[in-house]
């Protein structure tokens, strides 16, 4: 008997279920001369924040594997090599806490013949029809073993030879939270019929979750009709041997529930050796005795003939009866047909009419509300769901004015609250590719004193330009070198004090500098108190005269007033119990604000956390960089990497406006100079500048 698979699959995105998702695809792939093989691909994002990259990778896989003309095997482990490739290439031109990792599950399937490929967090399961049971996880689960991130990479592969009841379950890593080994095991045990309800029921509430269950099996065979089976020809034996008719006969007028004698069905069968008929002989000789006894003066012309009546004209025509109960039937079907046709298309319409009616008196008044509201947020909702009522009053009548009419306010209105300012004509302050000779990978700029200042990974080094041009960049402290009597290590980070009119920067081995520009350029080391007691350097600010420092390991920023030489003074916590494991930027102005990974700007007012939801913006932030508080107006900037796009909010948590340029290919830092009006902007390499809109 030939033996079947069935692949049943859901995805959970943001509380919705659907079959496929973000994280899920599948493909079928048909090669010449072979059976056609299908892939299923399940990836997750290895740590939370990143999961717009996961569906990215999802299709990187699926596209090289329908193209490779390789087996299973070999075209599924390229694909996901290629798909590392192209994820750590991109990784490779990004700030070390915007890397992005993920963990992958690929199923590849032929038949019976399948294959199960992993690499970083992922997970499966396999439970044999003998009861066997086992979870299947990549060896290295961990950010540094994922895709695009691990050196060297190499996924797990897997050969899972499918027989009759062996079901095999590929799952998003959060269910080891949701249930044990052992409760997934006795849900598989309830077979593939039960056990995809089963977990769509444990999984629904998880905002992101993806699995797919496959279940290998024997497909069940109809039963035959009784007289087609060998017991039905011993009873034509039977039947044959007794006489046919009177045989018949007799047993129907046997009481009800009187078993045969035994005998006498052992001695039928036994005793002759009829041949076998064919089978569409016993059907008609089946359905001959069964037939009522024809009438008499009736002639039946065959097996399959039609009654004919002898007319006194000469002719033989058929003969058909209609039932009465038949006919009232017709009568009636089309009665009610009569009457649908006459009603139903008025009430459809009347539907049309009161449903256009209300989508456009509910756009009006969420128009209407919307003006009135000062919250942004607030109005945002209105007017996207008055536009929303107003598309689906448009399907019914497009050419209406009112709804034209209404539509063009309400665009409007999106208009000015998605404060879209696009700016075209930037200047060039210099490429720095071009004038720096050696690698280059700049993470950080800062704007202070005429000067712009670049945080250089690969050159292990802090830069400095001339913000007019009038000089290429130059190294101005670099690991090994001397700063004054002390000897500096890697840069790790900068901040530029107005102040003290100087640049501050800390290397790995928690020392302080101090860079004055002028004649002098000169480069000082800084006392600061109690450095060896951090548990990291992650990010550092410089407002009114103090340092700012953030301790992701310590839950902690840390406020040092500048003192003798430095900044000699006790440092004080700021935060109270805040978890800030995901935070790696830190501006202050009034309060102090961090961006976070997962919460994007996160505000603490004195030591306690207040939500910082920037109220009317249109798209959440992706990949924020770069926070930076202006002093003159208490304006937030931040440059919103993934959406290509510079964010100006208020302190309050207020959206205000976005910049947008086709120049933002790699925008990686944004600086502002309140004073002169001028935003400068680092993409890739290249610094540009042009005036900060008011």
């Amino acid at each position: 008997m030939a033996v079947r698979t069935w692949v049943g699959r859901f995805s959970v995105v943001d509380g919705r279920v659907q079959e496929e998702g973000p994280w899920l695809g599948s493909l079928i792939r048909q090669r010449p001369d072979d059976d056609p093989d299908e892939l299923y691909i399940l990836v997750e994002p290895a740590i939370a924040g990143r999961e717009e990259y996961a569906s990215q990778l999802v299709d990187v896989i699926a596209r090289l594997y329908k193209r490779d003309p390789l087996s299973l095997t070999g075209a599924l482990v390229r694909a996901m090599k290629a798909a590392h490739e192209h994820l750590r290439d991109w990784n490779q031109k990004s700030l070390k806490e915007h890397r992005v990792g993920a963990g992958a599950s690929c199923l590849t399937l032929r038949g019976t013949e399948a294959y199960l490929a992993q690499a970083g967090p992922s997970l499966a399961y396999v439970r044999a029809a003998d009861g066997e049971f086992r979870r299947i996880a990549a060896p290295g689960d961990a950010f540094a073993d994922a895709l695009g991130i691990a050196d060297p990479f190499e996924p797990q592969l897997t050969r899972l030879p499918l027989a009759p009841g062996d079901l095999v379950m590929l799952a998003s890593t959060s269910l080891d939270a949701i249930a044990p080994a052992d409760h997934i095991e006795r849900i598989l045990a309830r077979g593939a019929d039960d056990a995809l309800p089963e977990m769509y029921l444990l999984c629904r509430d998880r905002p992101q979750f993806s699995l797919v269950l496959l279940s290998c099996f024997e497909p069940e065979l109809e039963a035959p009709p009784e007289f087609l089976t060998r017991a039905g020809e011993a009873a034509a034996a039977v039947d044959a041997a007794e006489g046919g008719a009177a045989a018949r006969t007799s047993v129907a007028a046997e009481p009800v529930g009187v078993a045969p004698e035994p005998a006498r069905a052992a001695l039928a069968v036994g005793s002759f050796d009829l041949p076998r008929r064919p089978v569409p002989e016993q059907v008609r000789e089946i359905t001959a005795s069964t037939a009522p006894a024809p009438a008499a003066g009736v002639r039946l012309r065959g097996t399959n003939a039609t009654r004919r009546y002898k007319r006194s004209t000469g002719g033989i025509v058929p003969q058909f009866r209609v039932p009465r109960l038949a006919l009232f039937g017709a009568l009636a079907l089309v009665v009610l047909g009569v009457v649908a046709w006459l009603t139903i298309p008025g009430r459809v319409q009347q539907d049309r009419e009161q449903r256009f009616a209300t989508l456009v008196s509910d756009a009006r008044a969420a128009n209407a509300r919307a003006q009135a509201t000062g919250d942004p947020g607030a109005k945002r909702q209105l007017l996207t769901t008055a536009q929303t009522d107003l598309v689906d009053a448009a399907k019914i009548h497009p050419a209406n004015g009112e709804v034209t009419a209404l539509k063009s306010d309400v665009g409007a209105a999106i208009n000015v609250l998605d404060a879209v300012y696009e700016i075209k004509g930037w200047t060039t302050i210099a490429d720095l590719s071009q004038q720096v000779a050696s690698s280059l990978s700049v993470t950080t700029a800062v704007v202070g004193g005429g000067n712009a200042y670049f945080l250089d990974v690969n050159g292990r080094r802090v830069l400095r330009l001339p913000l007019d041009g009038s000089a290429p960049a130059e190294t101005i402290l670099q690991d090994g070198g001397l700063a004054g009597f002390a000897t500096a290590s890697r840069p790790v980070q900068i901040a530029w004090s107005e102040q003290a009119k100087s640049l501050i920067i800390i290397d790995e081995k928690r020392q302080a500098f101090a860079y004055v520009p002028g004649d002098g350029k000169r480069i000082l080391p800084l006392t600061v108190r109690n450095s060896a007691a951090w548990g990291g350097v992650d990010a550092i600010a410089v407002s009114g005269g103090n340092l700012y420092l953030l301790d992701v390991k310590s839950n902690q920023v840390w406020r040092y007033l500048p003192g003798a030489g430095g900044f000699d003074s006790e440092r004080t916590g700021l935060l109270d119990q805040a978890d800030l494991s995901k935070t790696y930027e830190l501006a202050v102005g009034q309060d102090v604000y961090l961006l976070d990974a997962n919460a994007g700007i996160r505000r603490f007012v004195g030591k306690a956390e207040t939500p910082f939801t920037l109220a009317g913006i249109d798209m959440p932030l992706v990949s924020p960089a770069a926070l930076s508080v202006l002093p003159g107006s208490n304006r937030l900037v931040v440059a919103d990497r993934g959406n290509k796009r510079v964010v100006v909010a208020s302190a309050e948590r207020a959206f205000l406006r976005q910049i947008v340029s086709p120049a933002f290919t790699d925008l990686r830092s944004v600086s502002v100079d309140e004073g002169k009006n001028i935003i400068y902007v680092l993409n890739g390499d290249t610094l540009m500048k042009a005036p900060f809109p008011p």
